[in-house]
């Protein structure tokens, strides 16, 4: 079986159902006992989830993107419209 919930602040025994906000011991306010350290948890898992997007992103070939994307809508790629192709890391200059 379950165990009662106990006060993050004083551990006083709380029960199974006890679903008010505030600890019947102590007064602390349950919902937001160490509410700042839970926020910098979430930014900390936050910026770290917005890395691993941009490291994603930063693999894509985007050249090989837009080459698609304008087979796909009809129009000329944008670096021959008009000029010369720009030179490509493999290619010698």
């Amino acid at each position: 079986m379950k165990e009662d919930k106990t006060c993050p602040h004083c551990g006083g025994k709380l029960g199974v159902f006890y679903l008010k906000p505030v600890c019947p011991h102590c007064g602390v306010q349950l919902l937001y006992y160490n509410m700042e350290e839970r926020l910098e948890a979430d930014a900390q898992k936050a910026a770290q989830e917005v890395d691993a997007l941009w490291r994603t992103l930063r693999r894509l070939d985007k050249a090989r993107l837009i080459e698609r994307h304008c087979r796909r809508k009809g129009k000329p790629l944008p670096w021959e419209a008009g000029e010369a192709a720009p030179p490509s890391e493999n290619e010698p200059e």
